[in-house]
């Protein structure tokens, strides 16, 4: 191989490495519910909650994912985000630390679940409302509470602390990177193909000398 053909050889596997580029990855966090077993009724409270990252948002839109459950003996009940129709909504300030999420005063997140048996989100839902002696905490099932402590209850209370509440914690953030193999795979043919004719070109110019 001559020594114009071998720099552009490396030319192209140096290109091709560059476009070796690592996958778009979410810098999400996955939390754990907090299972508040003194104002559950009975009920417990497992599951996860996923954020695209940390940071302070006014909103839902940094949800990605949720997958929550209340047990209660034999019973139990799922909200999640693959369930048909399932939503959640949150306003106010919600904290997404690297190891909690918390609900900021005056705010609240509710999760719905809506089943195929259930018109009405509303009638299912897990709801936490940060408004000082007007929190409250709710857990439902199509129309009947689960649990439901508030201010306006003979279960009054207020969760939250410097004006806070931990709603999940435990933060794990998302795997790490992997290499795009689609784009891979394009990269490593095109750099095959050109070698491929570089060898041909050098074939022909040893048969004319």
């Amino acid at each position: 191989m001559d020594r114009a053909s071998s720099k552009v050889t490396f030319g192209l596997a140096l290109a091709a490495m560059v476009c070796l580029r690592v996958a778009p990855a979410s810098a999400g966090i996955t939390y754990s519910v907090t299972n508040d077993t003194a104002h559950q009724n009975g009920w417990s409270l497992n599951g996860t909650i996923t954020l695209s990252g940390a940071g302070t948002y006014s909103d839902q839109s940094a949800f990605t994912a949720w997958d929550i459950t209340a047990s209660n003996g034999g019973t139990s009940r799922r909200y999640s985000n693959v369930l048909s129709n399932a939503s959640v909504l949150s306003a106010g300030t919600l904290v997404a630390t690297s190891s909690d999420l918390h609900l900021g005063g005056g705010s609240f997140l509710i999760f719905y679940a809506t089943l195929p048996d259930v018109g009405d989100a509303s009638m299912s839902q897990l709801r936490w409302v940060n408004n000082g002696g007007q929190s409250v905490y709710t857990g439902k099932w199509q129309g009947s509470d689960l649990w439901l402590s508030s201010a306006d209850s003979a279960n009054a209370y207020s969760p939250s602390v410097g004006g806070l509440w931990t709603v999940a914690s435990g933060g794990t953030p998302s795997a790490v990177p992997e290499i795009d193999p689609a784009t891979g795979a394009s990269a490593l043919s095109l750099v095959a193909g050109v070698l491929a004719m570089i060898e041909q070109r050098r074939r022909r110019a040893t048969l004319v000398a």
